[in-house]
């Protein structure tokens, strides 16, 4: 098991988690929406919205977004690439040389506790009080979600996600097809006593579709919803509030 610390402890006891809003692309011109949006937390994607030819680049603007989205009150994190990867390798050497943190470090393709404790043990230093919300979001992740959900003490929230998953099971991205991976996803938060994130709904436009997928998610058992559009958040926030 990995190494303790203040701030996961005390994320650990608010479970409501509300929106959490992903900036996606790499745009800085996307920032002021996001830090106007009403959501309860912000993460600059560095993952796969963001062109190859744009990393670098979007790096860049890391110290820039959590400087101008804490000044403005926000909650600000940074989603990065797998840990399996070279991008993944560069995002985290990024932090390290970081003075200022996020407040969250937000993990993709996770398939094995024993991933969250190597990275336990690369976050130190500047990094040693930076908790970690990771998506579930392959069929090896759902297999293993109790045991990641539990991995080390950084670990404040899971996230569901869909998308890939449907894909890796050559399922419709549907309720009924995912009812199952969901509830893995929720039971094992609420066992590991952390929040957990629906994934983004769609279509974007429909928001009274929206509201209904909030409380159907909510009535399961998650503790928020994630978006990546700006007009969701409050909508969100007012299910989950």
């Amino acid at each position: 098991m990995g190494r303790g610390h203040p701030r996961a402890e005390h994320h650990r006891q608010e479970l409501n988690l509300g929106s959490k809003l992903l900036i996606t692309g790499g745009e800085e011109a996307a920032f002021e929406a996001a830090f106007a949006s009403g959501a309860t937390a912000i993460a600059l994607d560095l993952e796969d919205t963001v062109p190859d030819a744009l990393k670098d680049a979007t790096r860049a603007l890391v110290p820039s977004f959590l400087a101008r989205g804490r000044a403005k009150g926000c909650h600000v994190g940074v989603r990065i690439s797998a840990l399996s990867t070279h991008d993944g390798l560069r995002d985290i050497l990024m932090l390290q040389q970081m003075a200022e943190q996020p407040d969250s470090l937000v993990l993709t393709m996770v398939e094995s506790p024993a991933e969250l404790v190597l990275l336990d043990e690369l976050l130190s230093g500047p990094c040693a009080g930076l908790p970690l919300n990771v998506i579930i979001e392959t069929p090896r992740a759902i297999a293993a979600v109790d045991e990641i959900a539990r991995a080390c003490r950084r670990v404040e929230a899971l996230s569901f996600g869909g998308k890939d998953l449907s894909k890796a099971l050559g399922a419709k991205r549907e309720w009924e097809p995912l009812y199952y991976a969901r509830s893995r996803v929720v039971n094992a938060a609420h066992g590991a006593g952390i929040g957990c994130y629906d994934e983004p709904f769609h279509p974007r436009d429909d928001l009274e579709g929206l509201r209904l997928n909030c409380e159907r998610v909510k009535a399961m058992g998650f503790t928020g919803k994630s978006t990546t559009d700006p007009r969701h958040p409050r909508v969100i926030n007012g299910v989950f509030g």
